[in-house]
């Protein structure tokens, strides 16, 4: 039986374990990732344990011409594309005041604007698949938006995952029959690191055992092994799209980050 493929945006934090766990369920991958250099290598040693390829693309996803022709070069490669998973994103603390429109350019062509164009572009070799369904793309959101309660001091991050919400929905339609497009809108899942517009790693002070306590309903993070299992479900359903799945650990309940 052929391997599928999928390509996933960023490896570095969870997309590092949905690469693994992909991996691991039989997927080759083309991996798209900005500095993560040494975790492209820990994930192609791990893909030799299942005889699986990691194929590796250095982009930065604010400048199209880094990323548009990816997929065709995948295709080239593979022969197919099964699935898309936009993942990374920047995520910086940046209040409305702060926030320039240099700012807002950035985090709409690194979250909105390359998920489209790598949809878009991925849609096309999909399609040459046989069977009613071709392809799934799955975007990563922030269970804010979804809830209609926006978190202070994030406003770039946010405003930009609200358009890639309405992305989700717009390519559901456009894409259907054959390409579902559905969407993981995450509460808190590892300690926060905040990724400035220059690739810059800061860790907040916050206690993140104490800020989950009073944050979310259930009083602990978002299972990783909840998030590969939404994965596996939208990877496999045949008749869902447009869908956002909120795992928030019920944050939504409680209040604003």
């Amino acid at each position: 039986m052929t391997s599928k493929v999928a390509i996933i945006s960023g490896v570095r934090r969870i997309g590092f374990y949905i690469a693994q766990h992909l991996l691991s369920s039989g997927y080759h991958l083309a991996v798209l990732y900005r500095s993560s250099s040494q975790t492209v290598e820990e994930l192609k040693k791990y893909a030799s344990r299942f005889n699986k390829k990691v194929l590796p693309f250095k982009v930065d996803l604010s400048n199209p011409q880094t990323y548009r022709d990816i997929p065709s070069k995948v295709f080239e490669t593979f022969k197919r594309i099964d699935a898309l998973l936009n993942i990374a994103s920047p995520f910086e603390r940046k209040s409305v005041l702060e926030t320039t429109e240099g700012d807002l350019e950035f985090y709409f062509r690194a979250v909105v604007e390359s998920s489209f164009i790598l949809s878009k572009e991925s849609f096309k070799y999909m399609l040459r698949k046989v069977g009613q369904v071709k392809g799934r793309i799955i975007n990563f959101g922030d269970w804010a938006v979804h809830s209609n309660n926006p978190y202070p001091n994030f406003a770039p991050y946010l405003i930009a995952k609200g358009a890639l919400r309405t992305l989700t929905q717009v390519l559901a339609v456009e894409f259907a029959p054959h390409v579902l497009v559905n969407e993981i809108a995450l509460g808190p899942v590892l300690p926060p690191e905040y990724t400035s517009v220059e690739g810059k790693i800061k860790k907040p002070s916050t206690d993140w055992e104490e800020y989950i306590k009073r944050k979310t309903l259930l009083r602990r993070p978002v299972d990783l092994e909840d998030i590969l299992s939404a994965v596996d479900f939208l990877l496999k359903a045949k008749t869902v799209s447009g869908e956002v799945l909120v795992l928030d650990s019920g944050q939504r309940f409680v209040g604003k980050g």
